[in-house]
Parts: structure tokens; C-alpha cells; sequence
């Protein structure tokens, strides 16, 4: 309805535009009754537009204000998950992560004998599958959020580099593993290369806030038991 308004205002616009360049020879000369109409018009046709514009400016602004504010809230989510788990021992945090992968569906969680070593930290397995999974516990990269004195942006945080998906990836089709599938989980998030590769290659990946909802839903009753990870590439 809105778009059909401003289309036939700009119809009245070139129709007065058109009577003006092209119209009665005189018009300008009597200033008539029926041009004084029309030049009221045409104003208020172009006060309205401009009204209208103005309120668009600020819907956008609004809309991207709380798209900002809704970033900010995941970016600090992501780094209070990361304050809580690196209070954690490696005993606790196994233990958190096998917990987390049982609720999802997972049978005989095995934890990684030299994860240094054989490249996984779980093993696990769902309907005949054999799953591993690796995590990268690293700050959250928060960005945008503040600005030097200077007035330059930075980012705090860092993220999983394309070397090391590439890694995890080797020792998926490792000989003695043999995985079938494989999931890079992640308390910040992943490089673009690293994405890609993952995408192209199968390897399922869980980022810092993915992971954050997960175990929130999970914590509040409110995630469904599902025999196959909810993760996917972002």
C-alpha cells in the first residue's frame, strides 16, 4: 500500500511538471485559480515524500542499532561461555563435553588417549557411525565493541586457522581412525578459508555461540534429544 502511494505521487509530480513546461501558454501570466491548486499540491506531494523519507532513515537506523546491540550480546555470550570453561581443569571440562554429546544422542564416549598425538580429544559413536571430535577452546573474537584513543577499531580474540581444520581432517582418514565423521567445535569461531574447507570436505563445525545456545537450551530443558549433532557450517 506505502509503495503504491509514493508511485502515484511521483504521478502527480510529472503530471505537474508536465503542465507546467508543456501546458497552457498563459499560465505563468494569469496565475490561475486551478495552477495556484496545483503548486499547493505538488508542495504537499514533496513535504509528504520528504516526511516519509525521513521515516524510513530512522526505521533503518532503528533496525540497525538492534542489529548491532543483538551482535554485541552474541559476541559477549560467546566470551562469558569462555571465562566459565576456562575456569575448568581438563578433568571437568571432559567431563562437560562428554555430558553435552550424551544429551545429544552420542553412545561410548571414549576421550582421546594423546589428543597431541591422534589428532581428537572424543571419540563416539552413533548409529554404526564413528565420530571424533576436536575442540578448540579460544577467546571469543569480540569486535566493534570499542575503539582505541585513537578512534581505530580492534578485535580482541582469536580464531581456528585453515591449518588446523586441515589437521583434524587428516586424522579423520587417518588409517587407525577412519572416522566417518568428524565435528570441530570451537568456544570463539573459524576462519573463512577454514569454513569453506570444512564445507567442502564434510567436516561439521560448532562455533562459540552455536555452542553457547546449545548448552543453554540444553541447561534449560528446552533442546530436543536428537540421535545427530545440531551443528552446521556457518
Amino acid at each position: 500500500m506505502e509503495k503504491r502511494v509514493v508511485y502515484i505521487a511521483y504521478l502527480i509530480i510529472a503530471f505537474v511538471v508536465f503542465n507546467f513546461f508543456y501546458g497552457f501558454t498563459d499560465w505563468v501570466a494569469s496565475w490561475q485559480m486551478w495552477d495556484w491548486y496545483l503548486i499547493i499540491l505538488l508542495l504537499t506531494i514533496v513535504s509528504l515524500l520528504i516526511i516519509k523519507y525521513k521515516q524510513n532513515q530512522r526505521k533503518l537506523a532503528v533496525e540497525q542499532y538492534a542489529k548491532e546491540n543483538d551482535r554485541r550480546r552474541i559476541q559477549l555470550s560467546q566470551l562469558l561461555l569462555f571465562e566459565q570453561l576456562d575456569k575448568l581443569n581438563d578433568e571437568l571440562f571432559h567431563e562437560l563435553l562428554q555430558r553435552f554429546f550424551e544429551l545429544q544422542g552420542y553412545e561410548e564416549l571414549e576421550v582421546g588417549s594423546n589428543p597431541i598425538t591422534c589428532g581428537y580429544d572424543f571419540m563416539m559413536w552413533n548409529q554404526g557411525q564413528k565420530i571424533i571430535v576436536k575442540y578448540f577452546k579460544r577467546v571469543p573474537m569480540i569486535e566493534n565493541l570499542y575503539t582505541d584513543p585513537e578512534g581505530l577499531d580492534f578485535a580482541l580474540g582469536e580464531l581456528v586457522t585453515l591449518k588446523e581444520i586441515r589437521e583434524f581432517y587428516g586424522s579423520m582418514k587417518d588409517y587407525d581412525i577412519q572416522a566417518d565423521i568428524a565435528i570441530a567445535l570451537s568456544t570463539s569461531d573459524f576462519e573463512e578459508e577454514a569454513l569453506l574447507f570444512a564445507s567442502r570436505n564434510g567436516i561439521k563445525l560448532m562455533n562459540g555461540h552455536e555452542f553457547y545456545e546449545a548448552l543453554n537450551g540444553l541447561k534449560e530443558e528446552k533442546t530436543t534429544i536428537s540421535p545427530s549433532p545440531q551443528v552446521s557450517v556457518s
